[in-house]
C-alpha cells in the first residue's frame, strides 16, 4: 500500500467516524426547525433591567426607546444603566427617555462584569431585590414583548434564561451594515441556539450560554453576592456556577433581542480571538472540575458530556481535513526533493481534503439557513454569498485558533468597537414592523 493510499485511508476514516458521532446532534437541527413550547405566566414579576453603558452614547438611543415600548408593567420593570463617567451623554438621553431609571457611575470599572457587579451589589443591599435580573447590552434592541416573555420564561422554573438574538444589523437596509461578516457573526447564534441550546433545553442539558440579553433569577445573584466573574468569557463561569449548584437552564426562542454584529473582518476576528482565549482560559481554570463533575460520580453525566464534548466530532472532521492537505503536500515535497514520481497525483489528491471541508461547512452554512427561515432577514442575495463564501470564512478559524494562543488579550480589555449608526426612529419602527409579521404569521 503506498503513502498516497495510507493518507487517504487515514483521512476518509476519521471523517466516517467523526460524522458518525456527530449525527445525535444533526437530529437537534430538525428539532431546532419546530417551535418551542410556549409558556404563559400565572403572575407578573419583577424585573431589574441592567445596561452596562459605559461610553456608548452613540448606540444606546435605540435601546432606550425599546425599554420604553415594552408591553410589561412599566412599574414591575427597574431599569438601571451603569456608566463609569459622571459627564457620560448617555446620562442625559437616558433621563429625557426613561426619567424613573436609576443611574450609577462605576468609575473604576474595567470591564462589562464590574459594571454588573456593582450594580447588583447596590440592589442586594437595598433589601429588596427582584426576581430576576436582565442583563441587556447598550448597543441591542429588545423586541417590545421581550420582558413579557422572559416573565413566561420564568413559569419553566429555570434560575437562568436566554433569549433569541435576531439581528439588529437586518433592520436597516444600508448595504454598509450588512456585510458577509456581520451576516456570518449573525448566524452563529442560530448555530449555537436553535441548532444546539433548544435541544438542551428539552433536555435539561447545561447550555452554551451567552450574556447578551440573559435573565439570572434572584436566588443565583443572592448566592453569589453579586456577580463575581471576570474572565474573558464569563459566561462559561456562569454555566459552572449551575453544573455546581443544579441551576435550571432555559434557551427561550419568544423572547427576543437585536443584537448588533460586527461589521468587518478585523472586528469580527477579534471577537473570535476573544472567544478561543475565553474558552482556554475556562478550560485551564475550570475543566478539571467540569470533567471531575461528569466522570467522578458513576455514569457520566449526558449534559455534561455534551458541554465538555459538543465540538469534538468537527474537530475531527476539519483536523482530519487538514492534516490530510498537509500530508499530501510533504509527500509532494518528497518525492520532488527524491526525485521520484507521483508529484502531480500527491498535489491532486491533496485537493480532496479540501473539498469535503468545504462541502461539510457549507451543509452547515444550509443547515443553518434551512433552520432560521422563519426568522433570518437576509436578502436572497446575501444568502447566496453567505452559503457559498461561509466555509472560506469559518476556516479562519484555523489561524485565529493560533492567534488566540499566541497573542495576549487581558480580561480588563474593553476596547471600543465600530458602532452602526442609525436613526433611531426608525429602526424602532422596523423592529414593531417585524414583530407584528411575526406574531400575524405564528
Amino acid at each position: 500500500m503506498s503513502p498516497l493510499q495510507i493518507i487517504l485511508i487515514a483521512l476518509l476514516s476519521v471523517e466516517l467516524l467523526s460524522i458518525l458521532l456527530y449525527v445525535p446532534h444533526m437530529i437537534w437541527w430538525v428539532e431546532g426547525r419546530r417551535p418551542q413550547e410556549r409558556l404563559r405566566a400565572k403572575k407578573q414579576r419583577k424585573f431589574a433591567l441592567l445596561i452596562p453603558a459605559r461610553d456608548e452614547s452613540k448606540a444606546i438611543a435605540p435601546l432606550l426607546d425599546s425599554v420604553k415600548r415594552q408591553t410589561y408593567p412599566a412599574d414591575l420593570i427597574d431599569v438601571r444603566v451603569i456608566v463609569k463617567d459622571p459627564d457620560d451623554p448617555t446620562i442625559g438621553m437616558v433621563r429625557e427617555t426613561l426619567p424613573d431609571a436609576a443611574i450609577q457611575v462605576v468609575p473604576n470599572q474595567k470591564r462589562k462584569a464590574d459594571a454588573m457587579d456593582a450594580c447588583m451589589q447596590t440592589i442586594l443591599s437595598t433589601g429588596h431585590a427582584p426576581d430576576a435580573y436582565l442583563i441587556v447590552d447598550a448597543d441591542c434592541i429588545l423586541s417590545s414583548t421581550y420582558v413579557e416573555e422572559m416573565n413566561n420564561a420564568m413559569e419553566s422554573g429555570a434560575d437562568v434564561v436566554i433569549p433569541r438574538k435576531l439581528i439588529k444589523n437586518w433592520l436597516t437596509e444600508k448595504k454598509e451594515y450588512r456585510t458577509l461578516y456581520a451576516n456570518c457573526s449573525a448566524m452563529t447564534y442560530v448555530g449555537v441556539d436553535d441548532m444546539g441550546n433548544k435541544s438542551k433545553s428539552k433536555r435539561g442539558y447545561p447550555l452554551a450560554l451567552c450574556g447578551q440579553g440573559m435573565l439570572i433569577g434572584a436566588r443565583v445573584i443572592e448566592n453569589l453576592g453579586g456577580y463575581p466573574f471576570r474572565s474573558l468569557t464569563e459566561d462559561y463561569e456562569l454555566a459552572v456556577e449551575c453544573m455546581r449548584r443544579g441551576y435550571k437552564q432555559l434557551y427561550y426562542e419568544y423572547a427576543e433581542i437585536y443584537s448588533e454584529e460586527p461589521l468587518t473582518r478585523h472586528e469580527y476576528n477579534k471577537r473570535r480571538i476573544r472567544w478561543l482565549k475565553g474558552f482556554a482560559q475556562f478550560n485551564k481554570t475550570y475543566g478539571g472540575e467540569v470533567r471531575e463533575m461528569t466522570f467522578g460520580h458513576g455514569k457520566p453525566d449526558p449534559g455534561k458530556l455534551h458541554f465538555l464534548y459538543d465540538l469534538f466530532p468537527v474537530y475531527g472532521m476539519l483536523g482530519a481535513d487538514g492534516i490530510g492537505f498537509a500530508a499530501c503536500l510533504i509527500l509532494a515535497l518528497i518525492r520532488f526533493f527524491a526525485g521520484v514520481g507521483g508529484i502531480g497525483s500527491a498535489l491532486l489528491w491533496s485537493l480532496l481534503p479540501i473539498g469535503i471541508a468545504y462541502l461539510e461547512l457549507f451543509v452547515f452554512a444550509a443547515a443553518q439557513l434551512w433552520v432560521s427561515h422563519d426568522f433570518c432577514r437576509m436578502t436572497r442575495r446575501e444568502k447566496i454569498r453567505f452559503l457559498f463564501l461561509f466555509p472560506f470564512v469559518s476556516i479562519e478559524y484555523a489561524w485565529i485558533f493560533v492567534l488566540a494562543f499566541t497573542t495576549t488579550v487581558r480580561a480588563d480589555d474593553w476596547a471600543p468597537v465600530a458602532r452602526m449608526s442609525i436613526d433611531s426612529d426608525e429602526v424602532g419602527t422596523e423592529a414593531v414592523r417585524e414583530e407584528r409579521e411575526r406574531e400575524a404569521s405564528a
